[in-house]
């Protein structure tokens, strides 16, 4: 059976569009989100605040919940104006979370890059295990500075 140029052009055309899919799970809406067992959990935004002790030494703070728990395996996905600079410990006092100065900066234990097929979309992974704690995923956005919060158990 011979198959005629245009018949031979549409297999190709899907062939190729079913190829160039990523089956890769990817969020409908801007913001945060954590992939944990194949499902899309939604990080809510915090804004990270700065205030000075006595002696004026700056802290950064954030209140709200970290209602989202990130275990093995996990991954993030920023979909938005989001361009992370940092990921911190941060650890609750009353009424709001602290950073922890005394742990430092730990943004080495990540890895971001593009998501494949999406120029808006960064994928976020975790390079090596973190100690129990709450982090904060800073973020520099055209409105400001943003975090998206998470705890490690």
């Amino acid at each position: 059976m011979s198959l005629k140029p245009p018949t031979l052009v549409a297999v190709a055309s899907i062939c190729l569009a079913l190829a160039a899919c990523s089956r890769e799970i990817k969020p409908d809406k801007k913001g945060g989100f954590l992939v944990q067992n194949e499902k899309l959990i939604e990080i809510s935004a915090v804004n990270l605040e700065t205030q000075f002790t006595p002696e004026g030494f700056a802290l950064n703070y954030f209140t709200g919940e970290v209602a989202v728990s990130v275990r093995t395996g996990d991954y993030l996905i920023l979909y938005g104006d989001y361009k992370p600079y940092a990921l911190n410990v941060y650890q609750q006092k009353s009424g709001y979370f602290e950073q922890d100065t005394s742990k430092g900066a730990v943004s080495g234990a990540i890895t971001s890059g593009p998501l494949k097929g999406e120029k808006e979309m960064l994928k976020i992974r975790f390079t090596q295990p973190l100690p129990a704690g709450v982090y904060l995923l800073e973020c520099q956005q055209s409105k400001g500075t943003i975090g998206f919060p998470f705890r490690i158990e």
